[in-house]
């Protein structure tokens, strides 16, 4: 009884002892999808190296973030499937076959302290840079580019309407109306920003502003419109004019 006993004792200690198995990249892969899929953003973006930008938001930072994971997270399959993996020292790849795709797509993943996370050394530095503001910077580059685009249309048509109506342009109901751009942007607001269309009483001018909702947060140029182009500059939310430097795209 007393061999027994010291068996057992030793069999519990010996499973004290042995550290934990560590997931591997393709594990690491799978969980960082599946937990966002679940909408569980801070256990997934802890499988990642977007883990210190999480980690450092408060409950009311990550509220406000939540419906930009949500759309992102959205896109998700419901099923994932690994087809294989590829180590090389502190970096590997994950190839995965995403429902509905006959692709297989690669994942980059690279080990720290350790621990396998999602993502790639260039991220890494981003998100040491950038810290906590990490997520609300990429937020606003993406703002920034889909007013940029939905300025661009709203520009076109009106430069297409006035040849039509004798150089008069339209309002926004109008040009929402004749589905020149989204009903969506009829309140005067979209994606983080204010817009305010204004049209001159003879319809033959017109100028268009958009500004950040929250300035540092949803945005931080101010945009400015007319027939004669596009201007921004960063006024710290307040709404350019036609004094502000002609909008220049960046280079990549």
């Amino acid at each position: 009884m007393r061999r027994v006993a010291t068996v057992i004792t030793f069999i519990l200690f010996a499973a004290f002892i042995v550290p934990a198995q560590k997931a591997s990249p393709a594990d690491t892969v799978v969980n960082f999808y599946r937990a966002l899929k679940e909408k569980k953003y801070v256990e997934g973006f802890r499988h990642s190296v977007y883990k210190g930008a999480i980690e450092g938001l408060s409950a009311a930072e990550l509220q406000e973030l939540e419906p930009d994971f949500a759309r992102t997270s959205a896109e998700i399959p419901n099923k994932i499937e690994v087809k294989g993996e590829q180590v090389n020292g502190e970096a590997a790849i994950v190839f995965l076959k995403f429902e509905g795709s006959e692709e297989t797509q690669p994942v980059a993943v690279i080990r720290l302290n350790g621990e396998w996370l999602v993502g790639d050394h260039e991220a890494l530095q981003m998100v040491q840079q950038q810290g906590r503001s990490f997520f609300f910077n990429s937020r606003m580059v993406v703002n920034e580019q889909e007013v940029i685009n939905l300025i661009s249309r709203i520009y076109g048509a009106q430069l297409i309407y006035a040849k039509q109506f004798g150089g008069r342009y339209l309002n926004l109901s109008e040009l929402v109306s004749k589905q020149a751009v989204s009903k969506d942007v009829e309140d005067g607001e979209a994606n983080g920003y204010k817009f305010t269309l204004t049209v001159g009483a003879d319809k033959l001018s017109f100028s268009l502003t958009a500004v950040p909702n929250v300035y540092g947060k949803s945005g931080k140029l101010s945009f400015y419109l007319d027939p004669q182009g596009l201007r921004a500059e960063d006024l710290k939310g307040q709404p350019a004019t036609d004094k502000s430097p002609l909008f220049q795209p960046k280079q990549d």
